[in-house]
């Protein structure tokens, strides 16, 4: 009896054991036109929390193709979605701009090529940041009895150029803002794909 049993057994087997309908690159190819997302195939910029005022200023995307033309807003090539690491489990849509604020990670979908990735913040973003004086500033200053430094003139922020190539197995890169000699901000971006690198 138990002999016919496992024989029925192996018998029905192959009625039930379906093959899988597609692969896993059929899937990519059938999601390569949906929004960016929680997924292997978008880049991530990630910003770090950052201390002060600075985790409120925000820093807007800026992509442009291998010929210098900025495609950032060309849906044909790039969409991007964000999430707040305090909640890394909620994808939400970018209403009008891409943009970083500290504790925030990007999800970037880029069609197939090389892109240059950078970053900057308007002077009428930085949120009336105060810009910190050089060191030899500070201490012409302090020994000519100045209580009050001269600020300098704002300025855009710019981060450097990332070059990135979509076939490249790096899928993270942190964004970092740029300090003097002193460890202050001192108004920019870095890009790398490592975390916390200086320039």
């Amino acid at each position: 009896m138990r002999k016919i049993f496992f024989f029925l057994l192996i018998i029905s087997f192959p009625l039930f054991a379906q093959p899988v309908p597609s692969s896993y690159y059929d899937f990519i190819d059938a999601t390569k036109d949906l929004p960016a997302g929680h997924d292997k195939t978008s880049l991530i910029l990630y910003r770090p929390d950052n201390t002060g005022v600075l985790n409120d200023i925000r820093c807007f995307l800026r992509i442009e193709d291998e010929a210098g033309k900025d495609i950032t807003y060309d849906t044909s090539s790039i969409t991007a979605t964000y999430e707040w690491m305090s909640t890394p489990d909620i994808v939400r849509n970018y209403k009008h701009t891409y943009f970083l604020s500290g504790g925030m990670a990007m999800h970037l979908k880029l069609k197939k090529g090389r892109y240059k990735i950078s970053l900057y913040t308007p002077v009428d973003q930085q949120n009336n940041f105060i810009y910190p004086e050089s060191g030899e500033e500070a201490r012409n200053a302090l020994q000519s009895g100045v209580v009050e430094y001269s600020q300098p003139q704002a300025f855009q922020w710019e981060s450097n150029i990332f070059e990135y190539n979509t076939e490249n197995p790096t899928k993270v890169i942190f964004v970092t803002p740029t300090r003097n000699d002193n460890g202050f901000y001192n108004g920019g971006w870095v890009i790398d794909y490592k975390n916390g690198r200086r320039p």
